[in-house]
């Protein structure tokens, strides 16, 4: 909304663009029916008109000058608007701010399969030179279960596609959406899927189930159960093990993600990649248990700190306050990551 700015701003933008210039091209999600997202639920989708986007141009030139470096379009799935159309919008960020470095925008896979190669490769030419895509997985069973729209070969499909075009390409996984039932399913099946496209970046957003969602219904009525915190780093495990021999750059930069410290790039940093995952599962379980709250409370950064014992002082007391509640470590730690999102 515009509130107290001369121009349009959308909600949400990855955190890799949190310095850029967000510009508003649509406003809100096409799809709108993934099961775990509570972003956009209840809001109506709707493509702003070309001359709209470049008048907001121009009142962002006048508020921020030409020297802007970095710019993302807002909100889902820029790239379902016409080609044509976003030509235009790229052509008129490029023209306002000639010191633009990167144009950005979110992509759904099945948006990027329908588009021709001849399109994409306009578009790239033109100055949109990154796409983000929420992969979330690449197994069947996942997708339809949360209602993603899409299937794995489509994603195979489309990444391989954006590469294609000259792309660089940021593809998310969500550990844990598979739950208990198709955990391994899903850690193989999207290794599987990210080693065919090998995407510049592959980015790590840890499942919660957030009260209010789809999934958070499908958790009450049985039909989805989610996996726990160890659980959860066993499965990253798995999928890691899977990369094996690609190239590509793994990032953990969302809060939600336990082991921040799980990025680097492959296949040089593989080994130690999962030597990090290793090393959480090999501790005494009541030493896990210490590092997963300190860490969901953010009062810990990374598992080396805690292996160098630098405890924090209230994690003693927090652990007396889940007692007197009755609440177990794990029913704590996801009632933490659900705040998060």
């Amino acid at each position: 909304m515009r509130d107290s700015l001369p121009y349009e701003q959308g909600p949400i933008r990855p955190p890799s663009e949190a310095g850029s210039l967000l510009v508003r091209v649509n406003r809100n999600c096409p799809w709108n029916k993934c099961a775990f997202c509570p972003v956009y639920k209840g809001r109506k989708f709707s493509s702003r008109g070309v001359e709209e986007v470049l008048s907001d141009l121009d009142a962002m030139r006048r508020v921020y000058g030409s020297e802007v470096r970095f710019v993302f379009l807002q909100d889902a799935n820029a790239l379902l608007m016409r080609t044509g159309d976003l030509l235009k919008i790229v052509e008129g960020v490029r023209a306002r701010f000639p010191a633009v470095e990167r144009i950005t925008a979110y992509a759904r896979s099945r948006t990027l399969a329908r588009k021709s190669l001849v399109e994409l490769v306009s578009l790239r030419d033109a100055g949109l030179n990154r796409l983000h895509v929420g992969m979330e997985s690449a197994s069947d069973a996942v997708l339809k279960q949360q209602r993603k729209g899409t299937t794995g070969a489509e994603q195979i499909e489309a990444g391989q596609k954006a590469k294609a075009a000259g792309f660089e390409l940021s593809e998310y996984v969500m550990p844990g959406l598979g739950g208990r039932a198709f955990s391994e399913e899903h850690a193989d099946e999207t290794a599987r899927a990210l080693v065919a496209i090998e995407p510049d970046f592959v980015r790590l957003r840890t499942t919660a189930v957030v009260p209010g969602t789809p999934l958070a219904a499908l958790e009450a009525e049985g039909e989805f159960l989610p996996l726990g915190e160890m659980d959860m780093v066993a499965e990253i495990r798995r999928f890691l093990a899977g990369l094996a021999g690609a190239s590509m750059r793994l990032e953990s930069d969302h809060m939600l993600n336990l082991l921040m410290e799980l990025k680097g790039d492959l296949p040089r940093d593989l080994a130690e990649l999962l030597s990090i995952c290793d090393r959480l599962l090999a501790l005494p379980e009541d030493q896990r248990w210490r590092f997963v709250l300190a860490r969901r409370m953010g009062w810990m950064g990374r598992l080396k700190d805690f292996e160098a014992g630098r405890l924090p002082v209230d994690l003693g007391r927090l652990w007396a306050q889940l007692e007197e509640q009755g609440l177990s470590p794990e029913e704590a730690a996801a009632q933490l990551r659900a705040q998060m999102v």
